[in-house]
């Protein structure tokens, strides 16, 4: 479609970004109201619940009344398919609302918002409902492992006794393979505190799917590549997925009762840990599409990017695929193929040919399929404002995406952060004024971040002495980080945030991420990934270093 100017409101947005947050939360958040008043309205609801999830820490008021608005919006309806990420919203700042807006939601959503509260901690709420929906005779084992997987860690007691319930509530003979396949994961994950009923399970999925015309006319079928110790196994039913998965579980769980059904498992080698390296779920009333995109090679390239050796490699292949990504139909696979290569296309300096070919590919997409959910929108404005590219011509929902994100730099300006880092010593925002501030957040497990590490470390050394500082925040527990730190011997800080406090302060959803304070401890840049260490420095230009 082509660049236009700047819309007005991204100029407004931009134009108090560097100004160090002259725009004030109101006045943002006022904004963005606007703004979503004449959208779809699940994206409108999308849009302000995640502001009031913002808003909640530091302007619980506001976030207050927000909620009340979409309350009694929904109540007004019935039958709303709201998404995910509202979903989380509601569960994080107003579970008891949420769990009230449940008679007017359409019937599959109590299972989302069970899912989101135990995300948010919330696991009394969570586990409320389920057992409703339990009494009710739905079972939804993929909704009921992320609660068990929650209560493990705070009632081990309460997640063997659910899964017990579950267990004498289950029609395994009824049971369709896609819920099956729920069980067997839940009983791997109550196996150490209930490793009897997690047996039973596992013995009575096996029971089930050894009838010869198992999943014959059930609505979903299975296919999977397992790995058992040494043994690759494919299967290419739902009776042949069931009877591996369950069976190599078995003989982990109880050795005695997997031998007793050895003839249900002869086929096969499992002995040995099983790892799925590949699973397939087909629904079986669905008819076969004549328009289906096949998009299979795009993925298949797409997933390789990270392991080129090069960032001229990586941008190459990227501009390949923005112009093959764009010659797909207009419809959501392009929109959702567009926001996967933008997000995987920041990672590193890419160089602006690549992003602009990348946000030129979704701001068309999205042109002409306007997205059901604030991602697309929310991945384009991102680009826009943080990797300094030209915004597409004006669109209301890409209008609140540049809102939301502006009012959420507003609330990191506000939130300043006070963590404590290995050696105990405390670092504040607040007591870091006359140095230039990188609050860099990571995790050990993340390969980007591992990756920029060096970098991090190379620019810490030569500008230390002239104020610059590295502060690097983990969530993970104190002897992940230590271990970390032992082996690799960085100087600087690296900060702890078990509780996630400073994570969500700065809306830290994917890592590695980055803020760039200057010395009066104003917020002047943002790095949404990976940095190399001339994008750093770039970065550093912007705080006067």
């Amino acid at each position: 479609m082509g660049f236009r100017s700047l819309s007005a409101s991204l100029l407004f947005a931009l134009a108090a970004y560097a100004a160090g947050g002259s725009e004030s939360v109101d006045q943002a958040l006022s904004r963005l109201q606007e703004q979503t008043a004449g959208l779809p309205a699940a994206l409108r609801m999308e849009f302000r619940m995640r502001a009031a999830q913002s808003l909640s820490g530091r302007h619980p008021d506001l976030a207050r009344k927000i909620v009340s608005q979409a309350v009694q919006e929904i109540n007004a309806g019935k039958d709303w398919q709201l998404g995910n990420a509202t979903m989380q919203a509601f569960a994080t700042v107003a579970p008891a609302e949420g769990v009230a807006i449940l008679p007017h939601l359409a019937t599959d959503q109590a299972g989302m918002m069970i899912g989101a509260l135990a995300r948010a901690n919330r696991t009394p709420e969570a586990l409320s409902v389920y057992r409703q929906l339990l009494a009710q005779g739905q079972l939804q084992p993929a909704t009921a492992n992320v609660l068990l997987s929650r209560l493990l860690k705070e009632k081990p007691a309460e997640a063997a006794k659910l899964f017990q319930e579950m267990l004498a509530a289950a029609h395994f003979d009824t049971l369709d393979p896609y819920d099956a396949y729920g069980f067997l994961n839940c009983a791997k994950t109550v196996a150490p505190v209930a490793a009897g009923p997690a047996a039973d399970a596992c013995e009575r999925v096996a029971t089930a799917a050894s009838a010869p015309d198992y999943g014959a006319n059930a609505k979903t079928a299975i296919s999977a590549t397992f790995q058992v110790g040494g043994e690759t196994i494919a299967t290419a039913n739902s009776r042949d997925t069931l009877l591996v998965a369950s069976g190599s579980r078995l003989h982990d769980l109880a050795p005695e009762r997997f031998a007793a059904r050895r003839a249900l498992f002869e086929r096969w080698k499992l002995a040995g840990p099983l790892t799925v390296k590949g699973m397939s779920f087909r629904n079986t009333n669905a008819a076969p599409r004549k328009d289906a995109i096949d998009t299979s090679a795009i993925s298949k390239q797409m997933g390789q990017i990270r392991s080129l050796p090069t960032d001229a490699d990586r941008a190459r292949v990227v501009l390949q695929l923005a112009g093959e990504i764009r010659a797909l139909p207009a419809g959501p696979v392009r929109v959702g193929m567009a926001s996967s290569l933008a997000n995987l296309s920041t990672e590193g300096d890419l160089g602006k040919e690549a992003l602009s070919a990348v946000s030129g590919t979704l701001a068309t997409a999205l042109e002409t399929a306007p997205a059901s959910t604030a991602d697309p929108y929310l991945e384009l404005a991102s680009l826009v404002r943080f990797e300094h590219l030209p915004a597409p011509k004006s669109d209301p929902a890409l209008d609140a995406a540049g809102s939301l994100i502006a009012l959420q730099n507003q609330l990191h300006q506000e939130a300043g952060f006070t963590l404590t880092a290995l050696d105990g010593k405390t670092y504040s925002l607040a007591d870091l004024r006359g140095h230039v501030v990188l609050l860099n957040f990571w995790a050990t497990w993340c390969p980007p971040c591992r990756k920029e590490m060096p970098d991090m470390e190379k620019l810490y050394q030569r500008l230390q002495s002239k104020g610059f500082i590295v502060l690097a925040v983990s969530d993970e527990d104190r002897e992940t980080v230590a271990g970390f730190e032992e082996k690799q011997k960085y100087t600087f800080p690296l900060l702890l945030d078990p509780d996630r406090k400073v994570n969500d302060a700065f809306n830290v959803e994917g890592i590695p991420k980055s803020f760039l304070f200057d010395r009066d401890g104003k917020l002047v840049a943002q790095a949404i990934d990976m940095r190399t260490e001339s994008q750093f420095l770039e970065m550093l230009k912007v705080a006067g270093m």
